[in-house]
């Protein structure tokens, strides 16, 4: 298998473990339509050990709100969110439901 190459990062967030399909949905729930200027990058339907296919979102100088957080959650509650800061992981977290 060739091996996947996206450049990382320096700061901002990357959503990986996303369901397979669902990242325009994430991107949607951001606000994100490429108008914006925020680099982004999209992964969809690439291999994991983990789901066995799934999505990945890498936005460059972008951090989530506890809101939008949320909303990803509903839509993809598999997914983990790596804030990334000067090329390193800083905080991983998995995403929970909100509370009603």
């Amino acid at each position: 298998m060739e091996e996947l190459r996206v450049r990382r990062i320096r700061e901002g967030t990357v959503i990986d473990h996303i369901p397979p399909g669902k990242a325009l949905k994430v991107l949607s729930i951001l606000g994100i339509s490429g108008s914006e200027g925020t680099v982004v990058a999209v992964l969809m339907n690439v291999e994991s050990r983990k789901l066995g296919k799934k999505d990945i979102v890498k936005l460059e100088g972008r951090f989530l709100t506890r809101d939008e957080v949320d909303e990803i959650a509903l839509v993809a509650p598999t997914a983990t969110i790596n804030i990334i800061r000067d090329y390193e992981v800083a905080e991983k977290f998995s995403l929970t439901l909100p509370k009603v």
